[in-house]
């Protein structure tokens, strides 16, 4: 790997993901994790995103260290995160983090 990946690897954990900075401890697939959670990204992305099959839906996005899954969430699939389900409409790998979309659907 080169020093420059192994750079920005270590900022994910250090800054980026730093609790003191942006993160935020959650419990994401049964796994407690630290991610940052982004209402701007989520705001821009739902623009590209618009499905109202529920009465009550809300969304959220997040990213996270892609070393703290075992694999990308899969879209269309539930992903449970701080005891509630959300099913995952967007995920992507950018430079070692993962950015999640998800949404938890109330009739």
């Amino acid at each position: 790997m080169s020093a420059f990946k192994d750079m920005v690897r270590e900022d994910i954990k250090n800054v980026f993901l730093d609790l003191d900075m942006f993160g935020e401890t959650h419990v994401v697939a049964g796994k407690e994790m630290t991610i940052v959670l982004d209402d701007a990204e989520k705001l821009r992305r739902n623009e590209l995103y618009q499905d109202n099959k529920a009465i009550y839906s809300k969304r959220i996005f997040f990213y996270a260290a892609a070393d703290d899954f075992k694999q990308m969430p899969v879209l269309g699939r539930n992903i449970n995160i701080d005891g509630r389900e959300y099913k995952v409409l967007q995920a992507e790998q950018e430079d070692g983090m993962f950015a999640v979309m998800a949404e938890e659907f109330r009739g």
